[in-house]
């Protein structure tokens, strides 16, 4: 039986479940360690049934899920949180300019909801344009917020990549109660999350009993089903932060280190990029 003790930042993990390394409508990122695809019961069960819901509606290559938590949680290296098994990213799926299923990659998403996989940073010749593909990308996170094991804590996600999904379930007929959830638990941290969302599940009451610690917002809804069991929310105790955000310009100085000049177009997409990486402050009440 698994058990998320202490926070997603300062926590660790107990009997965490193995996400299989592929499944119906999705596989484990090839990139990522695999030690690092552990969780709690509850998480791994939402995303294998969310990613065999999407698979059954909708035609695509399967959705590609980046890290979770190690078997006993613990540190993950490039990841703040990640510790308590109650976290993944998933990468967004994505199409190509003929509208096929492309391989998803950690590539961000720009306003209009398209993207580039720049191959080599110094030129531009075998660049490779992409779009998000919304219709899935959406059908994830509906089966997801549906998912009755899976409490959404938060979504982190760009407050542009916000807007697109939730006006494409607003067209689609979503049902109101999955829109307003989508609504309120999605929020773009400093770090903004263009190129992969980022899913947090509250602790369960077994595992509040156990120690487990949440991290804001406390949603009205998720008090009451909490007192309906007889348990109180337990926040997370403060702790150093962990919080290790990489600015735009860093980025594009590592870059050039890396591959030398930076051609035009990337300079060109790095300088549009800092006008959405900026934390925004939207004014809605779990995302100030």
């Amino acid at each position: 039986m698994s058990t998320s003790v202490g926070s997603p930042s300062h926590g660790r993990l107990l009997g965490g479940i193995p996400l299989p390394l592929q499944g119906e409508g999705f596989v484990f990122d090839p990139e990522k360690d695999p030690e690092h695809r552990f969780g709690t019961a509850e998480l791994v069960t939402a995303i294998q049934d969310a990613a065999a819901c999407v698979a059954v509606r909708l035609r695509g290559l399967p959705l590609r899920i980046g890290e979770l938590s190690g078997a006993e949680g613990g540190d993950v290296s490039g990841h703040a949180s990640h510790r308590s098994g109650r976290d993944v990213d998933v990468l967004f799926p994505l199409l190509d300019a003929s509208g096929n299923s492309f391989h998803s990659k950690a590539i961000p998403i720009e306003t209009n909801g398209t993207g580039v996989d720049y191959q080599d940073l110094s030129e531009g010749l075998d660049d490779i344009p992409v779009r998000l593909d919304i219709a899935r990308t959406w059908a994830f996170v509906e089966a997801f917020l549906s998912h009755p094991d899976a409490r959404v804590n938060r979504i982190y996600l760009a407050e542009h990549l916000r807007s697109i999904l939730l006006e494409h379930g607003r067209t689609a007929g979503a049902d109101q109660a999955v829109l307003n959830l989508f609504g309120h638990v999605t929020c773009q941290p400093s770090f903004p999350h263009d190129d992969h969302m980022h899913i947090r599940v509250f602790c369960s009451p077994q595992d509040i009993v156990a120690g487990c610690e949440d991290t804001p917002p406390v949603y009205p809804w998720h008090e009451q089903y909490l007192a309906s069991l007889g348990v109180s929310f337990r926040p997370a105790r403060p702790g150093p932060s962990r919080a290790q955000v990489t600015s735009v310009r860093e980025a594009q100085r590592k870059a050039e280190r890396a591959h030398g000049t930076l051609h035009a177009d990337v300079r060109a997409f790095l300088k549009r990029r800092e006008t959405w990486a900026r934390k925004p402050s939207p004014g809605r009440p779990y995302c100030p």
